[in-house]
């Protein structure tokens, strides 16, 4: 097995991939390597993060999913992010967190949980001192999908 360090390279190395593939056009075998790459980021994380690591790795299997059309593995992965986030999550980390529980829904295509998810992470966010993560954040949020009736 690998040691810690080559656990948390590979875990980074994992992330930054799952971002590059997903923010850009894929085609449908690359759609399969973002899923392959994120749960690697997430393994990875299992072996040397702390629940904040765990957490962030879950929102991205659960942001994967959603951009792929897999809402129930989606909301199951978003609701996981949410429960292993530490007691003292910083604020920018819970409204992220949610904003994957709002995205999730939003592929599930329900509206209500949606917005319900989006209402709490901006309460989340209200906290959250830093204004740069705040912004980030909020610039995360306005990109949730729409579920239209």
């Amino acid at each position: 097995m690998p040691d810690e360090l080559t656990h948390r390279s590979l875990a980074t190395e994992g992330f930054n991939a799952s971002w590059s593939l997903l923010v850009r056009e894929r085609t449908s075998d690359e759609d399969l390597e973002l899923l392959d790459v994120a749960l690697a980021s997430r393994h990875h994380w299992r072996h040397e993060g702390g629940a904040q690591q765990l957490a962030i790795a879950d929102w991205m299997v659960s942001r994967c999913f959603a951009e792929l059309g897999e809402p129930r593995l989606a909301v199951r992965f978003a609701i996981a992010a949410l429960d292993e986030q530490p007691a003292d999550a910083p604020a920018w980390l819970r409204a992220s967190l949610l904003e994957g529980l709002a995205r999730a829904h939003a592929s599930a295509g329900d509206a209500t949980a949606r917005d319900d998810a989006i209402a709490r992470a901006q309460a989340a966010l209200d906290d959250e001192l830093v204004p740069e993560d705040r912004a980030h954040i909020a610039a995360q949020l306005a990109t949730v999908p729409a579920v239209s009736a």
